[in-house]
């Protein structure tokens, strides 16, 4: 079983050019045309069961569309998992959230260089309190944008947010992109979760390091996908050396957990 806890895919009509457009700003390649079907086709290339969606709300305006549309998408395709949208500034934050929890939506989005915040920032107390209350986890883009010159989520950014009480928080790219130094230091073994999206440029002896010091437990199989395939970030894991029993808990039972998936 594979889950991949941390993938993209955006409407048919504007998948190839968004890609395009960010590809050409980060200056990076992707896999596929951005669209649902690109995913689905290489999810069976690389035996990937279920991929979970993470789709962010540039503008408080799309926040309501997105939600609905992948509430609909979790009721019609049961390989692909869709995470809801929120966005800082959007007004009605209690009640869309009350949404995505009756929806069975499990958790949010956030994205601090798209949407211009820093997570400790007091204007978010407001939505923590509101995910921690509904048992929605937020899953943050955290360090490095390649696409950006600023970082708004550095780990200890990302510290002050473990002390709110019941709050499920993931940082993606292993904690902080390109901060992991800063991130075995600050985060590791914290009560948070980190997925290993985008990681196949760190060191294989850091990466086996952090897994093992932060506990297999609290880490999240993830691709980035269309950005990177879930095959190759695989292929790394499991050239660490890591005991099955890890591999088990990253590749699907911490993500099963999450999503309330029975396996």
């Amino acid at each position: 079983m594979l889950i991949d806890f941390h993938t993209h895919f955006f409407p048919d009509k504007i998948a190839k050019d968004s890609c395009d457009k960010l590809a050409n700003i980060a200056k990076v390649t992707y896999y596929g045309d951005g669209a649902l079907n690109g995913l689905l086709s290489f999810m069976k290339e690389d035996g990937v069961n279920i991929s979970v969606n993470q789709p962010v709300a540039t503008k408080p305006e799309q926040v309501q569309a997105i939600n609905r549309k992948m509430a609909e998408l979790n009721r019609s395709n049961k390989s692909i998992v869709n995470f809801g949208a929120m966005h800082p500034v959007f007004e009605g934050i209690e009640e869309e959230i009350e949404f995505l929890r009756l929806s069975g939506i499990r958790g949010i989005k956030l994205h601090p260089e798209y949407q211009q915040f820093c997570p400790e920032e007091k204007r978010m107390r407001k939505l923590y309190e509101a995910c921690a209350a509904n048992n929605i986890a937020i899953l943050f883009h955290s360090g490095v944008d390649l696409g950006y010159d600023t970082v708004h989520c550095l780990p200890k950014s990302a510290a002050e947010l473990l002390k709110i009480k019941g709050l499920t928080v993931i940082f993606a790219h292993m904690g902080a992109y390109r901060m992991w130094n800063d991130v075995e230091k600050l985060l590791a073994g914290k009560n948070c979760y980190f997925d290993t999206a985008y990681c196949n440029e760190m060191d294989n002896s850091q990466l086996k390091r952090m897994i093992l010091d932060h506990g297999s437990d609290k880490i999240l199989f993830g691709s980035d996908f269309p950005w990177e395939r879930a095959g190759v970030m695989k292929k790394k894991l499991d050239a660490l050396g890591l005991p099955q029993s890890d591999l088990d808990n990253i590749y699907f039972k911490n993500a099963s957990k999450l999503l309330g998936i029975t396996i």
